[in-house]
């Protein structure tokens, strides 16, 4: 909960300013607007005060909106066109950072389905304030695309309408519940009925994810690719038989134990205080100057940096025992089932297949960077401490290629090259550990695209 507040304070930092600053401009109109009032009208009006106040929240929040979405650095992505992908990314990474920035674009636009119909009557129509929400909205999206700052984003038209429509309710229930008409409990319990479907809707996503055995993972499809006028070929034989295989969980961390594992791998490397910043389910650990350690809660996985003032790290090849010898410096014991290889450019790699046992075992791959000066400047180790959970039916090498083929898998790199001839040279069953730290089976398709030298890899998930 911590980190959800720390969130919220860090997007409104830069708007509250200028919040203030359109408050008080709106403010000295409002005093100028009030004297030349009561010139006019003397005793025989009196000055809406509400009404005026009620202004004045409307121009602050206008001020707030602005400041978050169009007072910002400028963005350098692109424009989504594809409904429910932030809903779909949130949803496979299943991350604070991922589901704040979504909710979050609901929750804003919850005060503009309040303040406009509590202004004026007009609001006070379904259709005006879906219009008027979508409107703004639109507004938004169009000055972020043409001052890039912004992205257009046709979720953020959806998730800021939906919460207009849900402040649009809570106001139109309040108010219904205070006025003096016929049939007052019809009219409630309508109006009432917006926000409580779009909270059980919204409530349901996080309830089915607690419920399923399985956690997400990260690389699955957002949405389908466009795979029309693709010519699929194949190099290797696709077996068309399904077969079982073990599911396997991580050891994990939380905050505390990251932060004893993080600070005690650096302790006697650097003298210099740790920035140390959290990210969802990582952690990473500076020094700003020649150590940095990004960890995952996940499965303990890190990957580590040595960047020396001095030197000229140049990539070096090492055999196995003088290399193992430097990793158990960083508590590291390589297991002698691993399987090793020098890939070139000073990278080394060991392998240890994940197999099923009834204790915990390590399983995963290292790889680390040598240099020809006699120390390791990178570590990249997702050799993991495991325990066999269960056995699952996963689909076969040919379902795995015809859901290629189908668009169903992350895709942008894909969609970027648009090739138009796209071969098949592998199919590897591999494990990619999911949101709840368990290493669940995926296809790796390796593929080559119109005659290019370079090779792609495709993610299709394996589990039935």
């Amino acid at each position: 909960m911590n980190d959800f507040f720390r969130y919220i304070i860090n997007r409104l930092s830069d708007a509250i300013p200028l919040a203030i600053i359109a408050v008080v401009l709106c403010a000295v109109g409002v005093g100028v607007a009030f004297v030349i009032f009561k010139a006019k009208y003397k005793d025989t009006k009196k000055f809406p005060f509400a009404k005026v106040i009620l202004w004045l929240a409307l121009a602050g929040y206008v001020a707030v909106v602005l400041a978050v979405t169009v007072m910002r650095a400028e963005s350098y992505g692109q424009s989504n066109f594809h409904l429910f992908r932030a809903w779909r990314e949130a949803w496979n990474n299943f991350s604070f950072k991922n589901w704040a920035n979504v909710l979050l674009n609901v929750a804003m636009f919850i005060p503009l389905g309040i303040l406009l119909p509590w202004i004026n009557r007009v609001f006070r129509k379904w259709y005006v304030m879906l219009g008027s929400g979508f409107a703004f909205s639109l507004v938004i999206e169009i000055i972020q695309s043409i001052t890039n700052r912004g992205l257009f984003d046709v979720d953020d038209l959806f998730a800021n309408t939906l919460g207009a429509v849900f402040g649009y309710g809570l106001f139109m229930a309040i108010y219904s519940a205070i006025e003096k008409r016929k049939k007052k409990a019809i009219r409630i319990s309508a109006y009432a009925a917006i926000p409580v479907a779009i909270t059980l809707a919204i409530s349901s996503i996080f309830i089915v994810y607690a419920a399923q055995d399985y956690g997400n993972l990260h690389d699955a499809a957002i949405y389908r690719v466009s795979t029309k006028g693709v010519e699929w070929e194949t190099e290797c034989e696709l077996s068309d038989s399904k077969q079982t295989v073990s599911i396997y969980k991580a050891e994990t961390f939380n905050t505390q134990t990251c932060d004893d594992f993080g600070k005690a791998f650096l302790d006697g490397r650097t003298t210099m205080e740790l920035d140390i910043c959290y990210y969802d389910q990582e952690t990473y650990y500076l020094d700003h100057r020649e150590h940095s350690l990004f960890v995952s809660h996940l499965d303990r996985s890190y990957e580590y940096e040595y960047h020396p003032n001095e030197g000229t790290r140049v990539p070096a090849e090492l055999d196995r025992e003088a290399l193992e010898e430097l990793l158990s410096d960083y508590d590291i014991t390589i297991p002698e089932s691993a399987t090793f290889t020098y890939e070139g450019d000073g990278w080394h790699r060991f392998d240890v297949p994940m197999e099923r046992d009834e204790e915990k075992t390590l399983g995963g791959t290292l790889r680390c960077r040598y240099s020809s000066e006699g120390f390791i400047y990178v570590i990249h180790n997702n050799l993991v401490s495991y325990e066999y959970c269960a056995e699952e039916q996963i689909i076969s090498e040919a379902e795995a290629f015809e859901q290629m083929k189908k668009g169903n898998f992350y895709g942008e790199v894909f969609e970027m090259l648009e090739p138009k001839n796209v071969t098949v040279l592998s199919c590897e069953l591999e494990y990619q550990v999911d949101t709840k730290g368990f290493y669940q089976p995926v296809y790796m398709l390796k593929v080559s695209y119109d005659g290019v030298e370079d090779e792609m890899k495709i993610m299709i998930p394996a589990l039935d």
